[in-house]
């Protein structure tokens, strides 16, 4: 590779394409972004919301309530982290022609978020079902022992 063509790059890598510079291209950034946008902040209040019911309502802090106020605190990071960082990536990646600057801070910033908020939704979700197969494997015994107490364990904040 030429050093011309690692300049273009700006230091991504092979496989990501570099959008051109026309305004199909630019369109289609903006749209995504246009959408991505609002899902975002979607995504962050409506799971604050969550985990603000769950947090003010001692009678909905069970176990599996807790587990799933794990996983809403995940989605709301997920909306507050690592989608702003995708959107503006997104928008940034169309100046890679006139300069390089943050190219491949952001996107590697962007693929750390998105690879530590899903590795931390599928723990989530790995401990949901175990504590689902408990509750419906044995009920009595998951009914006396599993106490808001007894399950911090399970709490990933």
């Amino acid at each position: 590779m030429s050093e011309s063509e690692d300049k273009a790059r700006c230091g991504l890598p092979q496989w990501l394409p570099i959008p051109r510079n026309d305004t199909a291209s630019f369109m289609n950034d903006v749209v995504l972004c246009a959408v991505n946008v609002p899902f975002c902040v979607f995504a962050f209040l409506g799971n604050l919301a969550v985990i603000v019911a769950v947090v003010k309502t001692p009678s909905l802090q069970r176990p599996c309530n807790i587990l799933l106020c794990s996983l809403a605190t995940t989605d709301c990071l997920t909306g507050l982290i690592s989608q702003p960082i995708f959107v503006a990536w997104r928008l940034v990646i169309h100046r890679i022609h006139e300069s390089c600057d943050h190219q491949a801070e952001m996107l590697q910033a962007f693929t750390v978020g998105q690879s530590a908020l899903a590795g931390w939704s599928f723990v989530n979700v790995t401990l949901i079902s175990f504590d689902r197969h408990y509750a419906l494997a044995k009920p009595m015994v998951y009914r006396t022992s599993m106490t808001k107490e007894s399950n911090n364990f399970q709490m990933i904040f």
